[in-house]
């Protein structure tokens, strides 16, 4: 899922996933020679499996050991192809009818449909807080201070920052119930709702308990009656353990991760307690039929809604924060294309989909794989498929500002605010910068990509290095107050902001240059205060002293302790995306222990500094310098959070 931990996610996706070669099994594939008419992007339909074929050739078994893929056009599936392995150990080939996957973050776009289903029965109004909605005991727990529509959370503009655990865990032993799910974890309503988009998991789960509530049934429940039944979506099941569909679970592929070598490890599959975030499991042809349940013809109407304008609604922008709506429409995610072009993608712990529709040309796309974060088959193959020639954008005739006016770091919205993971979002800032009067760049460590400004402080992507751009950040519009930017319009829950108060530049690098020295300083004191300690064992000394430099290797302890406290939970983090708060809590917990004793010993280690005559002025450097780090250590670590109790 789009994950749901972004700060992670994003170095992830970072990584050169290596290469390993593997043939291609193509498995039932259609007969698209039989149709008429192009794709989007121009194609043929009597070629178009031969450019899917060859593009999808020269990734798989290096970016995916599988991959699954549908094509839907005028309300039929006109093409379905399985590629390379569902599981490689034992050589199953990938089966378009029968593979289940994981089809992760795209699972929300059965959530928004669900939702509008009631709005079209008169249950619920996007408009109303949704606090009138859920029963009074619970929406008293939630405990947030500003009123939330759910508009907002279809828009990601709830005000919620993110929240990394939890998300995904590895058995099912570790499920709890969606209401549970929400009140454990509860992310920081940070910013003002409405005015910013940032992803939220979170978010949808509280949709999701909505249709819940409003309807009386589980979700999962919910959308096996009024979506997959109705669509005959047969290999499928949103419950989290297939209950609903056992006889689906022995067709699941296998997950992968890249390994070192270029090859492929096998993952863990994902139980996800936030189920309306992405739990759905299914097969690509069972996924088409969504697609062409959202392209009626003219005229004709939708299996999922009774009313023609219920479907034209949820597929019409609705994100404006700046008085021009951009981006998002009711949860669906509005692509850069030839044609207005509307989907959804997402990740798990060892999956990736890949969902989009082109409802004026009946024409939509499946893509499934799986592999962690795998990006090129997905947005290469969307790319070919639905198109966007970028060499015709250009400058218009008119006078535009300078780039300068938006050069700049910045910071995504969606971020862990209120939790010790805030530090991560800023290890990548997002830079841009001016490279010409109306062009500019953004880049993300060595990954960038090239802008034109085509209307004032409006940028539309011309090039970039990785795909990452094309499809989550093909334009930026800037949003200036009192001659500065504000804030980077982006919709789909991508918006960007610069950097906040207490996160300049220079703070980071003085927080990055604090923690450094401060390792240095505490390993490199404790053995040298050891070493001397072991030479004065037979050495007469003043029992004030003594009990000094006692105190002052107590305290060193604890300085080298705090570091190692709360270097274990970032590694974790960082080695897995995908941890409970449960595994992180006690670390978070023994900071406390930890200060008190710093402050004992300080304060203790200065009463007896002044009552030894015999304390020398090393020790007394020593100890100074002791009490400068420890405190800065702790300021660090409280400013960014490590105190902080989330669960």
């Amino acid at each position: 899922m789009k994950s749901r931990v972004f700060s992670k996610v994003m170095a992830s996706m970072f990584v050169i996933i290596l290469l390993m070669s593997a043939s291609v099994i193509p498995v039932n594939a259609s007969d698209s020679n039989t149709q008429e008419g192009k794709t989007p992007s121009g194609i043929p339909i009597e070629e178009m499996e031969r450019e899917i074929d060859d593009y999808v050739s020269a990734y798989i078994g290096k970016t995916a050991p599988g991959a699954a893929v549908a094509v839907v056009k005028d309300g039929k599936v006109i093409f379905q192809k399985g590629y390379g392995y569902a599981d490689l150990e034992n050589q199953i080939p990938v089966d378009p009818q029968q593979t289940v996957f994981e089809w992760a973050s795209t699972s929300k776009l059965f959530t928004w449909t669900s939702v509008m289903q009631l709005v079209e029965n008169g249950k619920l109004d996007l408009d109303t807080n949704i606090s009138e909605y859920l029963p009074q005991d619970f929406a008293g727990k939630l405990e947030y201070q500003q009123p939330i529509t759910m508009r907002d959370i279809m828009n990601h503009a709830s005000g919620f920052g993110d929240y990394a655990f939890n998300i995904i865990v590895f058995s099912e032993d570790q499920l709890v119930s969606l209401e549970e799910a929400i009140l454990r974890d509860k992310p920081e309503q940070y910013y003002e709702v409405g005015t910013a988009s940032a992803y939220s998991n979170y978010a949808t789960s509280l949709a999701g308990y909505l249709v819940q509530t409003l309807s009386d049934q589980n979700i999962e429940d919910y959308e096996k009656e009024n979506i997959f039944s109705v669509l005959s979506m047969e290999n499928t099941s949103a419950h989290p353990t297939f209950e609903d569909n056992i006889s689906i679970l022995g067709n699941k592929a296998q997950g992968y991760l890249p390994d070192q070598e270029g090859g492929f490890q096998p993952g863990n599959w994902s139980y996800i307690s936030h189920l309306p975030a992405g739990s759905i499991n299914g097969t690509v042809v069972d996924f088409a039929k969504f697609a062409i349940a959202l392209t009626p013809g003219k005229g004709e109407e939708s299996l999922l809604f009774k009313n023609p304008d219920t479907l034209d609604t949820m597929l019409s922008p609705s994100y404006d924060p700046t008085g021009e709506m951009v981006g998002t429409s009711h949860g669906f995610f509005e692509y850069v294309g030839e044609y207005q072009t509307f989907g959804h993608g997402g990740n798990t712990a060892a999956f990736s989909s890949q969902f989009a529709v082109v409802p004026e040309e009946r024409f939509g796309i499946v893509i499934l794989t799986n592999a962690y974060l795998e990006m090129d088959i997905l947005f290469g193959l969307q790319d070919l498929l639905l198109g966007c020639d970028r060499n015709e954008i250009r400058v218009p005739d008119k006078v535009l500002p300078s780039s300068n006016k938006v050069v700049g770091k910045y910071v995504p919205m969606e971020r862990q605010v209120g939790n010790f993971l805030d530090f991560a979002k800023y290890l990548g800032l997002y830079e841009v910068r001016a490279t010409g009067e109306n062009e500019i760049t953004m880049n993300i460590g060595e990954y960038q990509g090239k802008y034109l400004q085509t209307e004032p402080y409006q940028y539309e992507l011309i090039d970039d290095n990785i795909p990452l751009f094309r499809n989550i950040y093909p334009v930026l519009s800037f949003s200036l107050e009192n001659d500065k930017v504000d804030q980077i319009v982006v919709g789909n829950g991508m918006d960007l902001s610069p950097l906040p108060k207490g996160r300049t530049v220079p703070f980071l690098i003085g927080s990055i240059l604090t923690l450094l020295l401060s390792i240095l300083f505490f390993f490199t004191v404790l053995v040298v205060l050891m070493i001397a300690a072991i030479k004065r064992r037979n050495i007469e000394i003043e029992p004030a002293r003594r009990r000094f430099l006692k105190y002052q290797l107590i305290l060193v302890l604890a300085g080298t302790a705090f570091i190692v406290n709360n270097l274990i939970p970032v590694v974790k983090i960082m080695t897995s995306n995908f941890r409970t708060y449960s595994e992180m809590e006690p670390f978070i917990m023994f900071n406390y222990p930890l200060l008190a004793v710093a402050i004992i010993t300080v304060t203790l280690s200065s009463v007896w500094i002044r009552k030894s005559n015999s304390v020398t002025k090393k020790d007394k450097a020593m100890h100074f310098a002791s009490v400068i780090f420890s405190m800065s250590l702790l300021g660090i670590l409280w400013h960014w959070n490590f105190f902080a109790i989330v669960g």
